[in-house]
């Protein structure tokens, strides 16, 4: 079988059949048994290869990898091991399925299949924190001096560990893996699937320590993992692990390399360490010598790690002069207390993948040690503490005041719970997506901000907030401009008179949760959207509002129901649908809408339908009308004012034809922003502002402000000589050399290609650079000849500069087209000013 057996030196590592693998496994195989497998898959969505990939169908909490197979089959993959066998296996012709009792077994199975084939040293790595660090720089510093393998990121769980471990052939001097656990038992799998001949252990903190008796039987637990390495790597100073490895019987048997910063009879000792501009200078004691060694950073956390890496070295022989200069190059660790430019000013540190509180104290260490800049920590709760709630918050507020941490925000229901801890100041809220709603970008201002906490928080999306924006497209959002365009519109409503604000078609691009928020805090009466799904995603931001739904279809019925949606009822199918769906639930006056066509001739019920309206109300007991509407085809057009009319007296006939059935009062409305400005008298009891909150359009009697700035930054500068061409089609060529900027923006993001071969422009450096050659679909080019624009530069697509109604105007559309063509992958960047 290939891939066992230590004395066969031609194996193949990387290479069994399908048939090994159920051998491997234990598996009942079916199908082909000569299907050659390379690699594994246990998540369908990383899916990039299909050739000799074999897929294990795992079931989890929330998602049965049995259901993708068929999808996955069509995709090319051919080897699948399984817990169920589909119904018929004719219909996967060609593949192999290995039948297996429990598929993540079967995987881990074939992991320690592969880890008894490796003849070369494995390393395994954990703890309660700084595993993966350790894990990362050890491999820099360690791949100086031989070829290793080191396990992805944080594929340190009971399928990362063996998608890991697959990995090895002798290729590799060197394996290094990483290993967490959330309860006992646990590492026992770990350790067959590892068996590690060096195990390091960083420390011993409270992540999920409420499933261990005590520190101890964690402290255990881990240690598990070593049990028949033939070395241990840990930190003298942590005194739990001290005294485990200490009464060990087998410790005898095994190479001992503890360090300390305290205790002198540690092997490694670091008799001192000088933090020099934000670097930090160790002194080390080992065999009788006395060495020198830097490393970039200067937090205690960062320094222990690196001593952890430091004796790793030291064990495996490795040279001096190879240590030296690895240390001193090592580069800080993705998503762990990674220091980012931030927007004005700002620095970031990002830490939210670590919700254990004994690693608050280290994280805060590194805001502090950073520069004089004020300091700002966001944190959320912590989770699987295992420690008395009050007890724990009020040990993070007092580290918090020790620390000197200048600004306070907390995420989270147990911090909210116990904000009083913290002073005043200190800011709080409950989800991670109200901070967002609420963010206000100039708020931060010249800080070194820390973002901790769990990874159920999501704080990757307040980072991308935070994050300063280099070479990327955005659409800002100036909620100030909002404001003041609703308040001009106010101005031209008689008092009494109610707003409902359109907030369809993404908030006409500008994003609806957040202007949503805005608008219910400027006290409009309601909201409306386009469909139920629109509505639902508003009311999963907090929105309270209530909300109308303008085109809502059968399936809906229930949804909007479910989330206090009112449908806008529109013909005597919507209206029967509804009905039924209502007095299923048992509903009594649920509130709707009734359109009325009066001349748009879109959705609504015609002039000639009210007679039959009105006489199948009253058997419909679950509803009652709260609005009456129609729409105006023609209000912002003048030379069409006789046909508006004539909408308006339809209308007013209607609804009171409506209103005399009913006996009881309801809304009318009719009037959108224009009509608003041309039709004063036409009110009615409220009016629907559309396009005119975002600034677009001028309107007599009110200054509107551009709300929306599509921008961008320049990727590449290149001169062009004369008589070659610029982009797809070799549609520009000019007689002169030019300067020609790419920017990370096309058709995709929403840029129309009507506007390229220098039909539209971009604003850069206070001039216009035409689009030249045709827009492509993830960037274009502009002739910036004369500009002397560089690399990072600021272009604007539309905005104060460059209006949205020119550049509709040059590829003959209208601003809606425009604002609502803007995808959602475009990031929305919301301010104030």
């Amino acid at each position: 079988m290939a891939g066992v057996g230590k004395n066969n030196l031609k194996i193949e590592y990387l290479e069994i059949s399908s048939s090994d693998l159920a051998g491997i496994t234990g598996g009942r195989l079916s199908g082909e048994p000569d299907l050659t497998v390379t690699d594994l898959l246990t998540d369908s969505r990383q899916l990039s290869i299909t050739e000799g990939m074999a897929f294990f169908a795992i079931k989890g909490n929330n998602h049965d990898g049995h259901s993708f197979i068929e999808s996955l089959y069509d995709k090319g993959i051919r080897i699948f091991v399984v817990e169920n066998l589909p119904l018929s296996l004719k219909r996967f012709k060609g593949a192999a399925f290995i039948e297996t009792v429990n598929s993540v077994e079967a995987l881990q199975k074939v992991a320690i299949s592969r880890r008894e084939s490796f003849r070369n040293p494995v390393v395994a790595v954990t703890g309660s924190a700084g595993k993966t660090v350790v894990k990362e720089w050890l491999a820099d510093v360690a791949g100086l001096a031989m070829p290793v393998i080191r396990s992805p990121r944080s594929y340190n769980s009971q399928i990362g560990v063996p998608l890991s471990v697959w990995k090895l052939d002798d290729r590799f001097r060197l394996g290094i893996f990483e290993a967490g656990i959330s309860k006992p038992g646990e590492m026992e799998k770990l350790q067959k699937i590892i068996n590690p001949d060096i195990g390091v252990i960083t420390n011993i903190g409270e992540a999920h320590g409420e499933n261990f008796k005590s520190p101890g039987e964690k402290a255990a637990e881990k240690l598990y993992l070593f049990k028949n390495a033939s070395t241990i790597i840990y930190c003298r100073d942590q005194k739990e692990i001290h005294k485990l490895i200490e009464g060990d019987a087998s410790s005898g048997s095994k190479d001992i390399y503890d360090w300390s910063f305290s205790d002198n009879k540690a092997r490694v000792y670091v008799e001192r360490s000088e933090k020099v501009r934000g670097r930090t200078l160790l002194q080390i004691h080992y065999q009788g010598s006395v060495m020198q060694y830097e490393i970039p950073f200067s937090d205690r956390a960062s320094v222990e790690n690196a001593v952890s890496v430091l004796t790793v070295c030291l064990a495996l022989g490795i040279e001096n002069q190879l240590i030296v200069k690895g240390l001193a190059e090592l580069n800080p660790v993705a998503m762990r207390m990674e220091l980012k430019s931030g927007i004005n000013n700002c620095q970031l540190i990002e830490d939210y993948y670590n919700s254990d509180p004994g690693s608050l104290g280290m994280a805060l260490e590194y805001l502090k040690s950073q520069n004089n800049k004020k300091s700002a920590l966001i944190l959320s709760d912590f989770l699987q503490s295992g420690r008395d709630e009050k007890e724990l918050y009020s040990g993070v507020a007092e580290l918090v005041k020790r620390t000197g941490v200048d600004r306070f925000v907390g995420i989270g229901h147990f911090l909210m719970r116990h904000s009083k801890l913290f002073g005043t100041g200190a800011e709080f809220y409950y989800t991670t997506d109200e901070f967002i709603n609420r963010f206000n970008p100039s708020s931060f201002r010249n800080e070194v901000i820390l973002l901790k906490g769990a990874r159920v928080y999501e704080f990757e999306k307040i980072a991308r907030l935070l994050e300063q924006q280099v070479h990327t497209t955005v659409l800002e959002i100036n909620l100030d401009a909002i404001s003041h365009n609703l308040n001009e519109i106010r101005k031209c409503i008689n008092p009494g008179t109610r707003i409902m604000a359109m907030v369809k078609a993404f908030a006409y691009g500008a994003g609806p949760a957040e202007i949503a928020s805005l608008l219910e805090f400027h006290r409009v009466s309601y909201l409306t959207v386009a469909y139920a799904d629109e509505g639902v995603e508003l009311r999963k931001a907090g929105v309270t509002l209530p909300v109308m739904v303008m085109n809502h279809d059968p399936s809906s019925a229930d949804q909007l129901i479910s989330y206090n949606l009112e449908p806008e009822i529109f013909s005597f199918s919507s209206l029967k649908n509804f009905t039924d769906c209502a007095s299923r639930h048992g509903l009594v006056n649920y509130p709707v809408h009734i359109k009325i066509d009066t001349g748009m001739h879109r959705l609504g019920f015609l002039p000639g339908d009210i007679d039959e309206l009105i006489s199948l109300l009253p058997s419909y007991d679950s509803i009652r009308i709260v609005s009456v509407l129609s729409h105006l085809a023609a209000a912002d057009d003048p030379s069409l004012d006789h046909f508006t009319h004539r909408q308006v007296d339809t209308f007013v006939k209607a609804s009171e034809k409506i209103g005399k059935a009913t006996a009881y009062p309801f809304l009318r409305h009719i009037l959108n922003t224009s009509g608003i400005i041309r039709f004063p008298q036409y009110q009615f009891d409220m009016v629907r502002p559309g396009i005119g909150i975002y600034g677009v359009g001028h309107y007599q009697g009110i200054s509107l402000r551009p709300a929306g700035r599509f921008k961008t930054r320049i990727s590449q500068v290149k001169t062009i000589p004369a008589g070659e061409p610029v982009g797809y089609n070799c549609m520009d060529v000019a007689d002169h050399e030019r300067q020609i900027a790419i920017l990370p923006v096309g058709y995709a993001d929403g840029l129309d290609r009507k506007l390229g071969n220098r039909n539209g422009s971009v604003f850069i450096r206070s001039a216009l650079a035409s689009l030249t050659g045709n827009i492509c679909m993830d960037m274009c080019m502009v002739d910036i000849t004369g500009i002397g624009a560089v690399e990072g530069d600021e272009a604007e697509i539309f905005g104060e500069n460059l209006p949205i109604e020119e550049m509709a105007g040059k590829i003959n559309t209208i601003p809606y087209e425009i604002l609502t063509s803007i995808p959602s992958r475009v990031k929305r960047i919301f301010f104030r000013e």
